[in-house]
């Protein structure tokens, strides 16, 4: 059984180092673009997206480290999670918002602004 499960790992590690690479070439060749990233589609920076994109860079990068050295995937505790959970559900709530006013500046007549280089 232990050596199944060690089969299964090893087929997951490779398929996601090679979904990895494959992601990491089409950014390398502009097929991806990262203009956004962090920003809406005005342009703006977004807090929210930084904050769930810094979170989940922080919480792969530590199980990836946990995983290398121990040689085990560990028990995730139910904290992390919860504040994976918060940051998502932010992103979520300021895009909501962010909508919202968007139409209603629609309907008033008035288009949502469009960032300038100053305000970027």
């Amino acid at each position: 059984m232990s050596t199944l499960v060690l089969v299964i790992g090893w087929i997951l590690t490779i398929f996601l180092g090679i979904l990895a690479f494959v992601i990491l070439w089409k950014i390398v060749t502009h097929e991806i673009s990262l203009r956004y990233l962090i920003s809406d589609e005005q342009g703006f920076a977004s807090l929210s997206r930084f904050q769930f994109l810094l979170f989940t860079f922080v919480i792969v990068m530590t199980l990836f480290y946990l995983i290398v050295t121990h040689g085990r995937f560990p028990d995730i505790p139910n904290q992390i999670l919860a504040l994976l959970g918060i940051s998502g559900g932010s992103f979520v709530v300021a895009k909501g918002v962010q909508t919202s006013r968007d139409v209603e500046m629609t309907k008033a007549g008035q288009p949502p602004k469009e960032a300038t280089d100053e305000d970027r």
